[in-house]
């Protein structure tokens, strides 16, 4: 389980490199952004939901965790690990990752997580381009890997100021 207690300890991104560097050392800063949000919490703390949303941090790790699964290795790889979340995913409706999140351990989230960006690791290091389309899609037509890695920094990112929000309620810690 990787967590991250000092936010000087996140991966830093380059500021010049080529394109696939800079999406990956962006993706690298704000996934150890929401491990430095999530970490040195209890399971009730992680589960601790700030009305009136049904989010929190436990959520957060477990939806950040499936979707990335789920576009890299599912829609881009076509499932070349099956997650070790999907069980649990059978037969449930959106949102089952916010709903489902308290009943997990602090180290299942993490690991799922971590789970997640191995295989994304994996398989970004084997596309021979960013422009590689996928073998599935939930849309009508295919999206390249390019697109795959653009929507994760924007989801991670849009999730982040949720992070920040309940961080602080929980117990004052603020910080990007």
């Amino acid at each position: 389980m990787t967590t991250i207690v000092d936010p000087a300890d996140r991966a830093q991104t380059p500021m010049v490199a080529d394109e696939k560097l800079m999406l990956l050392g962006m993706l690298a800063f704000q996934r150890d952004t929401l491990r430095w949000k999530c970490s040195g919490l209890t399971p009730s703390q992680l589960a601790y939901q700030h009305a009136p949303s049904e989010l929190s941090l436990g959520g957060l790790l477990k939806h950040l965790a499936v979707v990335e699964a789920a576009w890299v290795n599912l829609t881009f790889a076509g499932g070349i690990e099956s997650p070790s979340w999907k069980s649990q995913h059978e037969g449930e409706s959106e949102g089952w990752t916010f709903r489902t999140a308290g009943a997990d351990s602090p180290e299942r989230l993490f690991t799922w997580l971590d789970e997640s960006q191995r295989v994304t690791e994996l398989v970004v290091s084997k596309a021979s381009t960013l422009d590689a389309l996928s073998q599935d899609t939930p849309y009508d037509e295919p999206c390249s890997l390019r697109w795959i890695l653009l929507h994760l920094v924007q989801e991670y990112g849009r999730h982040l100021g949720h992070a920040d929000l309940i961080r602080e309620a929980i117990d004052g810690t603020v910080g990007i």
